[in-house]
């Protein structure tokens, strides 16, 4: 009877460093994802319901177009805002803030592709979200032209004074800690993040 070879397999070790680093807005920065009012009409059209011919809650496209670090609020009112402002806290996010430094490295001539800076640097985030700090809090409305029907009257999370920390891990035999933030600053200057960025809006450096 034959019997089975053991291999053994040496497991080369990884070097991941961790950093935390501050960035801070440049300009006012714009937080608008899809609100839960604009998903639930998409998704009933695509269901083909009849349209809901009741108003929608202005309070709720506007909170639920924000990320939530401690979840999302269930007070649909402005009361419930000032309380989601002071008491949890707004966020960007991981996903967005790696692809705007991508987005540096490829731009900026740092390397051809984004590919070796994405797989050296990964940004720790409770649920990929980051949360901000902010100075003051606006609302402003604003007609939207989508591709097809009338202009839409939408409200836009506008934040300035804001700042956040990351949390980095790297291994810093693909990028150095120094060519990292460097990375950050150039992504800040040129790309940064949130809404409205080709209107310059979401700009940043490194503390």
């Amino acid at each position: 009877m034959e019997t089975k070879k053991e291999e053994r397999i040496q497991l080369q070790a990884i070097n991941v460093k961790h950093a935390t680093i501050t960035i801070i807005g440049d300009g006012d920065l714009v937080l608008n994802k899809m609100n839960d009012v604009t998903a639930r009409e998409l998704i009933d059209q695509r269901k083909d319901k009849a349209k809901n011919l009741e108003k929608a809650n202005v309070w709720e496209e506007i909170i639920t177009s924000i990320h939530w670090y401690n979840g999302k609020p269930t007070d649909f009112s402005e009361k419930g805002l000032i309380d989601a402002l002071t008491n949890n806290a707004p966020c960007i996010t991981a996903f967005g803030l790696l692809k705007c430094f991508c987005d540096a490295v490829v731009r900026n001539g740092v390397d051809t592709y984004s590919t070796k800076f994405k797989a050296g640097v990964n940004i720790i985030a409770k649920g990929g979200l980051i949360p901000i700090k902010f100075a003051e809090h606006y609302i402003d409305e604003k007609l939207m032209s989508p591709k097809k029907g009338k202009p839409v009257l939408v409200h836009l999370n506008r934040f300035t004074g804001w700042s956040a920390e990351i949390e980095l891990a790297y291994v810093d035999n693909i990028y150095s800690i120094e060519q990292i933030v460097n990375i950050i600053q150039l992504a800040g200057f040129g790309c940064g993040i949130g809404s409205g960025r080709t209107s310059g809006y979401g700009r940043f450096h490194v503390e």
